[in-house]
């Protein structure tokens, strides 16, 4: 008998408000942290239309920083994903990975059934 592996667990899903250091402004976004493992995370930073502040992606390299201090979580058994939802940037919504090398962060369009597929959560 095969047993299927359980869906993440989200344990954190709230309004992430920051101090932008650069724009001298408050800035926030929706935090979503979901539980693959005891070690293993997925963060999704979701911009707002109501962010008065810099965006997420501006401010990502203080944002994972800020993250991962406060709740404690190990950059390199972190995935982290940005979202735009439908009407912030464009007519649609769309997901980037980022990626942590040498110090520097890239990123890259993903689907969001990939994100279900791995969180084995459906996404609202």
């Amino acid at each position: 008998m095969k047993l299927s592996k359980p869906s993440a667990v989200l344990s954190v899903d709230l309004l992430f408000t920051w101090h932008s250091e650069i724009a001298n402004t408050d800035c926030q976004c929706r935090l979503r942290i979901y539980k693959i493992t005891v070690e293993k995370v997925i963060v999704i930073v979701s911009e707002l239309p109501n962010n008065l502040g810099r965006t997420i992606t501006h401010e990502r390299v203080s944002l994972i920083h800020l993250v991962c201090n406060k709740f404690a979580l190990k950059p390199t058994r972190t995935m982290w994903l940005e979202h735009y939802p439908k009407g912030c940037l464009k007519d649609q919504e769309t997901y980037k990975q980022l990626m942590l090398l040498q110090g520097n962060v890239y990123s890259k369009r993903i689907k969001k059934q990939k994100i279900e597929v791995l969180l084995r959560v459906k996404l609202e």
